[in-house]
């Protein structure tokens, strides 16, 4: 077997081998120490290994060096401070999820940071710092994650600041105008120019993940549904696959399908909502009302497919509440045939205008090494050349059975966001056509078990952010006794800031809407 030096070394000669990312993950695997799953795999407990800090330390290591991605790092008791350890990390290759863990203790809860060399976990290290006290020794950058103002429990941390002449700083909420939900903006500014953007955020914690602890099953629906308000479909569907896989539960070709579709009705929904708020944000008027009036055609095809304009109420684990009627779902189909053949006249007028591309073309540029570092997901990363969709990587549902093209852009830029945007809107929009002309019979609900008793899975969709993971524990008796929860914001947040480097104060509120984040899917 060869040392972890000499494996490096080998990993480092091969990186510019067509068969670098396969070959690295065959030969981190004959090394590495963790258990290896599928998404919706259920797992016993037990058998995470649970391994000294060194050996915790040298298998993540080895994890990210074969190009896995951190999806969570948390403790399995979210009152102990500090206690075992869980980190999960997925590779797109090999459509893998590992876990390994470790236990701290008071007198050793610390681990050499891994966010110097993988910046990628710089985010996951902060937050097991802020809830459980155990210490990334040699993080590069230490911040609150939900509280503004403390870093380790009780030590003061203060926001970053510039110094020198004509060096001013512009702080933006955490109260906004409207109704925008609470998030504090500190820019660093020489004249109009933004050198350092600085988001604090948690004023929207809820405690989201300890209410679904106590919730009974009625009740932990409508709260995964509350996680994020325009991620209704997303949150809901990763949660119930969780507890039909760790229930053994099978449903019906017609469920999947009819899932399917409200998750991607909610993907167009949204980034309709995003591509008229770009219009409004650039003074593009037209294209604002347009993409709005459109939006309201989906929303209410939404209501006819769910009962809900937003999707609530319409899946549950074990199937659906309720199956729609052929006619309701022939009046989804007149009305995405409007959309689809009205957004292609709207794209032409307001994408391809040369006074909108002047003001979206190169701003706001996140560069794919810049993404790919951070670890950013979904449209935005696509947008920044990075080939990364749960639903092709990690397929669940009928996304097992059915092919949705994976389209990148390059430009990493406003402009490349906004068309990611229509692109698939227009590929939602025929998957939702050739989904409704095949659709299966069948039953729409069935029969719900016990939970598996000591058991693990961990659940990966596609929102229309992006990957959404939820990593759920159950107790001796079959009762949730973690369950963790990770937005697509969590990891974009940053993406943002990143995007605001050297450019124009003035662009934020483009660049922002671009993004389009949520702050209560980060702040839980």
């Amino acid at each position: 077997m060869l040392a972890p030096g000499e494996i490096l070394q080998s990993l480092e000669l091969l990186q510019n081998d067509r068969g670098y990312f396969v070959y690295a993950e065959l030969l981190i695997s004959t090394i590495m120490i963790s258990l290896s799953v599928q998404n919706h795999q259920p797992f016993a407990i037990g058998d995470i290994p649970i391994v000294s800090i060194a050996e915790f330390e040298a298998s993540v290591r080895e994890l990210l060096m074969a190009h896995s991605r951190m999806i969570g790092l948390f403790g399995m008791d979210p009152s102990a401070s500090p206690g075992t350890v869980i980190a999960v990390l997925a590779n797109r290759l090999s459509s893998s999820i590992h876990l390994v863990g470790t236990t701290f203790t008071p007198t050793e809860n610390h681990f050499a940071s891994f966010a110097g060399e993988y910046p990628q976990t710089h985010y996951f290290e902060c937050e097991l710092a802020e809830n459980h006290h155990v210490i990334p020794v040699g993080h590069p950058w230490l911040r609150p994650v939900r509280k503004q103002t403390t870093v380790l429990g009780d030590q003061p941390y203060s926001l970053y600041a510039m110094e020198g002449e004509e060096v001013h700083e512009v702080a933006v909420g955490p109260i906004h105008a409207g109704i925008i939900e609470p998030g504090h903006f500190r820019f660093q500014c020489h004249g109009e120019e933004v050198y350092h953007l600085e988001i604090s955020l948690g004023y929207q914690h809820r405690g989201i993940e300890a209410m679904l602890l106590a919730a009974d099953a009625r009740q932990r629906n409508i709260l995964c549904e509350s996680i994020a308000g325009d991620t209704v479909i997303g949150h809901t569907m990763a949660y119930t696959l969780a507890i039909e896989a760790l229930s053994h539960a099978t449903v019906s070709l017609r469920t999947q399908v009819l899932r399917t579709i409200a998750e991607e009705l909610e993907r167009i929904a949204m980034h309709l909502a995003g591509l008229g708020g770009i219009g409004n944000d650039i003074g593009y008027a037209i294209g604002a009302s347009s993409y709005g009036r459109l939006r309201t055609l989906v929303i209410n095809s939404s209501a006819l497919l769910c009962g809900s304009r937003f999707g609530r109420g319409f899946i549950t684990p074990g199937g659906l509440r309720f199956d729609p009627a052929d006619e309701a779902l022939e009046r989804i189909q007149d009305n995405l045939r409007v959309v689809q053949n009205d957004i292609a006249a709207i794209n032409r007028v307001m994408i391809e205008s040369t006074s909108v591309i002047s003001r979206l073309d190169q701003t706001g540029v996140v560069t794919k090494e810049w993404a790919r570092s951070i670890g950013m997901v979904g449209p935005a990363a696509r947008a920044c050349g990075i080939e990364i969709d749960t639903r092709s990587q990690f397929p669940y549902g009928t996304y097992r059975y059915t092919h949705l093209p994976l389209i990148t852009l390059s430009t990493g830029d406003v402009f490349a966001r906004t068309r990611m945007r229509s692109f698939e809107i227009d590929e939602s929009l025929q998957f939702i056509f050739d989904q409704l002309e095949n659709l299966a019979p069948g039953p729409v609900i069935g029969p719900l078990a016990d939970m598996l008793p000591e058991c693990g899975v961990i659940s990966l969709v596609e929102g229309w952010r992006g990957e959404i993971a939820h990593c759920a524990f159950t107790d001796a008796a079959g009762a949730f006794t973690r369950y963790k929860i990770k937005d697509p914001s969590f990891h974009n947040w940053y993406g943002l800031a990143l995007a605001m480097r050297s450019v124009a104060i003035s662009d934020f509120p483009l660049i922002n809407k671009s993004f389009d984040l949520s702050y209560a899917g980060h702040d839980l």
